[in-house]
């Protein structure tokens, strides 16, 4: 939905509102609301995800200083004091690495929400002309378009048996959603 169109009908009148409604258009702009609150949550979450990156460089950075601190010790006190240290910096290495893999699980759920808004806004504009909506070319079309943003194999599979489903007009389960490709678990970590 183009901004003007939004903005002709924002300051109209009730009867003239009336005579713009069309179905295509109250699907765009609902699709277009769903997008809109999905991009406030990804610049949120980004925000929060930043400030969690610049705490884990710090930590890196200070983790490196004390081994480099417990290295320079005497040996009296590295015998003591050094193994502790060690034991401790080697604990909170452990808890970054574990931080590492929730960032890659927070990549990978920023990637499939960017693919999820581009859908929604592509779908928008496409309801809103009749000529596309009635022809099957066209939705065959879009969902081709569609079909090449989805990156990782849960993509492609969530895809697919959502078009099965729609090809069979059959319910798509959310228990069929999550079975995933063989040898895939759904959620499973996929290096990028």
């Amino acid at each position: 939905m183009s901004a003007s169109t939004a903005e002709s009908t924002k300051g109209a009148s009730p009867a003239a509102a009336a005579a713009g409604f069309t179905p295509e258009l109250q699907m765009a702009n609902m699709l277009g609301l769903c997008e809109a609150q999905m991009e406030s949550a990804i610049h949120d979450s980004d925000k929060a995800v930043d400030a969690l990156i610049q705490a884990f460089t710090c930590l890196v950075d200070t983790s490196r200083s004390v081994n480099a601190l417990t290295a320079q010790l005497p040996a009296e006190i590295k015998e003591t004091v050094g193994a502790g240290l060690s034991q401790q910096v080697e604990a909170i290495s452990k808890q970054m690495a574990s931080a590492v893999v929730a960032f890659q699980f927070y990549d990978k759920l920023s990637q499939r929400l960017g693919h999820v808004r581009y859908s929604l806004s592509t779908l928008a504009l496409f309801v809103c002309d009749r000529a596309q909506t009635t022809s099957p070319d066209q939705w065959r079309r879009l969902l081709n378009t569609l079909r090449r943003l989805y990156r990782t194999e849960e993509e492609r599979q969530i895809f697919q048996s959502v078009m099965e489903g729609i090809a069979e007009e059959g319910p798509v389960t959310i228990a069929a959603l999550q079975e995933g490709p063989a040898g895939v678990q759904v959620g499973e970590i996929e290096l990028f």
